[in-house]
C-alpha cells in the first residue's frame, strides 16, 4: 500500500460517526445499461468499506465505467448513414447525424463492457486531513462530493498556502540554504514563462542548482514544480499549486515496506502498511505545510514593518 500523489485538504468531523455505516450507504452498485460510469465506496480490505489504524482510516472511491470508445460509435454511425443516403438519394443532415449518434450510444451502451477503478484515501484524524491518492483535482472532487454526500456533517476545505508558491520554489534553487530542516532539493523542476505560460521548460536530472537552471531562472523564467527529498525518506515534487505528485520511496523505506510483506497474515500486513503510510504523509505534510506556512507568515511580518514605515 502506496500513495503515488497527494491531494490534502483540512476536514472536520463529528467523533461520534460511524464512517463504515455511514459509507454503506453509497457503496458502489453496478452501472446502470444506459449510464457511462457511477460512483460508490468499495471495500479497502475484505468486505470492509474502511480500515482504521494509528489514527488514520483508509477508504476507497469505486468507479464503474463502461467503456464504449467514440470510434466506435463512429464506425456504426457512418455504416447507418451511408444506408440512409443510399435508400433516401440524399445527404443526411447535420440534425439527423446528430440525432442517430444519440440513438447508437444509446443502443450500445448496455452491450458495452464495464471496468472498475479505485482511488484511495486516508482520514488523518490527527492532523485533521484528507490525503486522496490522486493529482487531478477533478478527480479527488468526484471523492469529495461523494464523501459529503454520503457524512453530511462533514466539513473539507482546501488547504491555504503561501501566496506564491513558485517564487519560494525559485528562492530555495537560488539559495538552497533556505531550504526548511529535513528538505534537500532533488533533480527535476519544471520552469515556464510568466508571460506565457504555455511555454515550459522540463529540467530533469540536474543536480540543482544547476548553472543551466538558475541561467534560466535569471532570463524571468519561474519554477512551476519542484522536486525535493524529505527526510532522506521520501522524494516527491511539489506544484505552485500545493499538490503532491511522484512520491516514491527511498532505500530506508523500501527496505521497511519489505520486511512488513514478510508478514503471513494479510490483516497484519495491511494494518502495518497503512501504519506507516499515514505516519511518513503526516510526518511530510506537517513539515512541508508548516515550511510554506512560515514563507506567508515572513511575507505578511514584512508588509506590515513596509505599512508601519510608511505611516511613520
Amino acid at each position: 500500500m502506496w500513495f503515488n500523489n497527494a491531494l490534502i485538504y483540512k476536514y472536520e468531523l463529528d467523533k461520534t460517526t460511524d464512517i463504515e455505516e455511514a459509507l454503506a450507504c453509497e457503496s458502489l452498485k453496478p452501472c446502470p445499461p444506459h449510464a457511462r460510469f457511477i460512483y460508490g465506496w468499495v471495500p479497502t480490505i475484505a468486505e470492509q468499506l474502511t480500515h482504521s489504524i494509528a489514527g488514520a482510516t483508509l477508504i476507497c472511491l469505486g468507479k464503474e465505467e463502461r467503456i464504449l470508445p467514440k470510434a466506435v460509435i463512429n464506425r456504426v454511425l457512418e455504416e447507418r448513414l451511408k444506408d440512409l443516403e443510399t435508400r433516401e438519394q440524399r445527404q443526411a443532415t447535420r440534425s439527423e447525424r446528430s440525432h442517430i449518434a444519440e440513438e447508437l450510444e444509446f443502443e450500445l451502451l448496455p452491450k458495452a463492457f464495464c471496468v472498475q477503478k479505485k482511488m484511495y484515501a486516508l482520514l488523518d484524524s490527527k492532523n485533521k486531513q484528507l490525503i486522496i491518492n490522486s493529482s487531478s483535482e477533478n478527480q479527488a472532487a468526484q471523492l469529495t462530493a461523494l464523501l459529503r454526500k454520503s457524512i453530511p456533517g462533514i466539513r473539507i476545505e482546501p488547504i491555504e498556502h503561501a501566496d506564491n508558491l513558485s517564487s519560494r520554489f525559485a528562492q530555495w534553487i537560488t539559495n538552497p540554504q533556505q531550504l526548511p530542516k529535513n528538505f534537500a532539493l532533488g533533480s527535476d523542476c519544471l520552469l515556464f514563462s510568466p508571460d506565457d505560460e504555455k511555454k515550459k521548460f522540463t529540467c530533469k536530472g540536474y543536480e540543482l542548482p544547476a548553472d543551466e537552471v538558475l541561467n534560466l531562472l535569471e532570463q524571468g523564467l519561474a519554477p512551476s514544480e519542484l522536486s525535493l527529498t524529505w527526510n532522506e525518506h521520501i522524494q516527491f515534487t511539489v506544484t505552485q499549486e500545493g499538490v503532491i505528485k511522484r512520491i516514491k520511496c527511498l532505500d530506508y523505506l523500501i527496505d521497511e515496506f519489505n520486511d512488513l510483506r514478510q508478514l503471513d497474515d494479510d490483516h497484519e500486513q495491511q494494518d502495518a502498511e497503512i501504519t506507516l503510510l499515514s505516519g511518513e504523509l503526516r510526518g511530510l505534510s506537517n513539515d512541508l505545510f508548516n515550511a510554506l506556512s512560515v514563507a506567508k507568515h515572513n511575507k505578511e511580518n514584512s508588509e506590515q514593518v513596509v505599512c508601519e514605515e510608511s505611516i511613520a
